[in-house]
């Protein structure tokens, strides 16, 4: 029977203090306290006295309180039966009781800002740790959310709890799709996405389809890849949060596809939102819940036009950006940009194996100690390319550079082989 020392607990309640803050003061657990008032233990002797002091009780006072249980386990089936007739009404006591219970939460509001500043700490070191460092902590913070929302908590708590749920796992199926983990990142984007239903966060849905059109991306499924994108889309067309899954997602999908005319419009769209919301035109961190900036959808457009022999196009937008992802804090960024203009640079009717290749070396270099997997498919891709020239000086040394890039642990981790 819950809360059979009900004098008790009211008593705690009526001082203002839930079960978690008393237990503070008195010095224990709060499945201590919860045991007193439920009745399944008294609290030992050296505990007493302070319980005492702090509910400002006498000792013959705290015992009454203390035999409450005993009182309610003797009285008899028909006498309680009885005194329930007499009156309909509640016992105010246990009124206020219920009412601190509804007030009580296992987390606080500095606790709740903790877990959201953690959350934006991990963003803002993504680029720097990446995903090998990041994840272990992140899933585990993730389990210790799930933990805390078993709990009891106010409304708006638990959205918020929500939310960073929601967020922690999307950011883990971010991760997960950068070391190769696709099947991970599917149920990662899965519960992220369920998640951001219930809490009825419209934008935080779109970026998770855009994670998941990533993961599809990756996997060479072009055509999911576009498909999930244009869903999330759909969500919010002209939300700034539209303009990753344009230009990320749709049009690079397309290009893929071979599909020139739509690429143009996916990219023309995000730049018309662009153009309409106030976004910070910096690279902004690829991981980021914030809306892209000019720099991020111009090298995403450049990467859309290179299976499609525009080089011209993809010189265009990387010469734009040029200056944003020297001066970022990105190595990945480099290293893609750089992959991208030797992919064009060899795809074009003079192909330049010289600078192609100079770029393909610098772009391994940098990335040696934190690759991710969309460096290693585009190094894997221009790789292919090279396969023209296999005899010259130039191919053979860029081809020794990436085996011994391919054999280091960290590459190894991200290259499909751990599932």
């Amino acid at each position: 029977m819950a809360h059979q020392r009900r004098g008790l607990a009211a008593r705690r309640a009526g001082l203002g203090y839930t079960q978690e803050s008393f237990a503070d003061v008195v010095g224990v657990e709060r499945s201590t306290v919860w045991r007193w008032e439920s009745g399944v233990v008294v609290p030992l002797p050296e505990q007493c006295s302070r319980i005492r002091a702090v509910l400002g009780l006498m000792p013959s006072e705290f015992d009454e309180l203390l035999r409450e249980v005993t009182a309610e386990r003797v009285s008899a089936p028909r006498q309680t039966s009885e005194r329930r007739a007499a009156s309909s009404w509640d016992d105010p006591d246990e009124v206020l009781l219920q009412l601190h219970e509804l007030q009580d939460s296992n987390v606080g509001e500095g606790q709740v800002r903790l877990l959201e500043d953690q959350v934006q700490r991990i963003v803002a070191d993504y680029e720097q740790c990446g995903p090998s460092e990041l994840g272990p902590p992140t899933a585990r913070l993730r389990r210790q959310v799930h933990q805390l929302l078993c709990g009891r908590q106010l409304l708006r708590t638990r959205y918020r709890l929500h939310r960073v749920a929601a967020q922690l796992a999307g950011l883990l199926g971010y991760m997960a799709v950068n070391t190769g983990r696709f099947r991970l990142a599917s149920e990662y984007c899965a519960e992220a996405l369920h998640l951001a239903i219930e809490i009825e966060d419209i934008g935080l849905q779109v970026w998770v389809w855009g994670t998941r059109s990533l993961g599809a991306y990756y996997q060479a499924d072009f055509v999911r890849a576009h498909a999930d994108a244009a869903r999330g889309h759909a969500l919010a067309p002209n939300s700034p949060q539209s303009i990753r899954l344009l230009a990320n997602g749709e049009a690079r999908a397309l290009g893929q596809l071979g599909d020139r005319a739509g690429a143009d419009a996916a990219i023309g769209h995000a730049l018309a939102l662009l153009d309409r919301y106030d976004v910070d035109p910096e690279l902004t961190p690829c991981i980021s819940f914030e809306p892209y900036g000019y720099a991020r959808v111009a090298a995403n457009a450049a990467t859309a036009y290179v299976p499609l022999g525009d080089t011209p196009r993809v010189l265009h937008y990387t010469g734009d950006i040029d200056p944003a992802v020297e001066h970022a804090d990105s190595d990945w960024s480099r290293a893609l940009v750089r992959l991208d203009i030797a992919t064009a640079v060899l795809r074009q009717q003079d192909a330049d194996l010289e600078q192609a290749l100079a770029l393909g070396r610098e772009a391994l270099r940098v990335c040696a100690d934190q690759p991710i997997r969309s460096v290693w498919q585009r190094a894997n891709t221009l790789h292919g390319l090279t396969q023209r020239w296999a005899n010259e000086p130039q191919v053979i040394e860029f081809t020794d550079q990436l085996r011994t890039w391919r054999d280091r642990p960290e590459v190894q981790a991200i290259s499909g082989r751990t599932g």
